[in-house]
């Protein structure tokens, strides 16, 4: 039977979208045929659907709202939310997610990785979010989880700005990421579309969906002419 949209598979504080949508995007973000329009394209189509899982997770207030035809029951959002996603990587993500919570805030960070032999570290180099977030709750976004340091990191920085409502949502993470960031927020739900097994010597999941920020901000190199886009494909008509 197919799962109602809805469905969810909860493990601990994982949370894994168990939907065939959700699941038909990831396999066209995991080919490596898939070009940089089309990969923004899907990856923000499942962050849509994202959104739609974390607002299960949100604090709600009821109201009571005139249509002018009666009065009707519904909800509204009862604390605000404040999105930080990690450049460059989560930008569609973070767009899909905006779409489906768009009175959000948003801030935005950007990490490198150090890798060293057998071992991997983030560090935050740019951050632009309030510094006082005690009043929201914070879903902070990445499209991977291979080590665990980045989201670690960066909600280690929510955290030292006095947010205490924290939310974690990436694409893929691996088994490793997901053990490494629950050994330090055990608490913090974290919702996931798939948990790969492996991470390779370089901390890329395996089999993953290769590198999501490479793949979703290079140029397209392949064009087609008789879309009327203007573009021509690379050494045509002396190009």
């Amino acid at each position: 039977m197919t799962p109602p949209i809805h469905s969810v598979r909860v493990m601990g504080r994982l949370i894994l979208v168990d939907n065939p949508l959700a699941k038909y995007y990831l396999s066209i973000l995991r080919k490596p045929a898939t070009t940089p329009g089309l990969f923004r394209e899907y990856m923000r189509k499942l962050g849509f659907i994202i959104g739609y899982e974390v607002s299960r997770h949100l604090e709600w207030r009821r109201v009571f709202i005139e249509s002018g035809m009666g009065r009707a029951e519904g909800v509204y959002p009862s604390r605000p939310l404040y999105i930080v996603g990690v450049l460059g990587a989560s930008i569609p993500l973070v767009h899909g997610i905006w779409d489906a919570m768009p009175w959000a805030g948003l801030g935005l960070v950007a990490a490198r990785r150090i890798v060293g032999e057998g071992r991997v570290e983030a560090e935050l180099y740019y951050e632009r979010m309030p510094s006082d977030l005690s009043a929201y709750t914070t879903l902070v976004v990445d499209p991977t989880l291979a080590s665990g340091r980045t989201m670690t990191r960066v909600v280690e920085e929510v955290e030292a700005r006095g947010c205490r409502s924290i939310i974690a949502a990436t694409v893929v993470a691996s088994r490793y990421g997901v053990e490494v960031f629950h050994s330090r927020f055990s608490s913090i739900p974290l919702i996931a579309v798939e948990v790969d097994p492996v991470v390779d010597k370089g901390f890329f999941i395996v089999p993953g969906i290769g590198d999501a920020g490479d793949r979703s901000l290079s140029a397209d190199m392949v064009f087609e002419p008789a879309l009327g886009l203007g573009f021509e494909k690379p050494g045509d008509n002396g190009v």
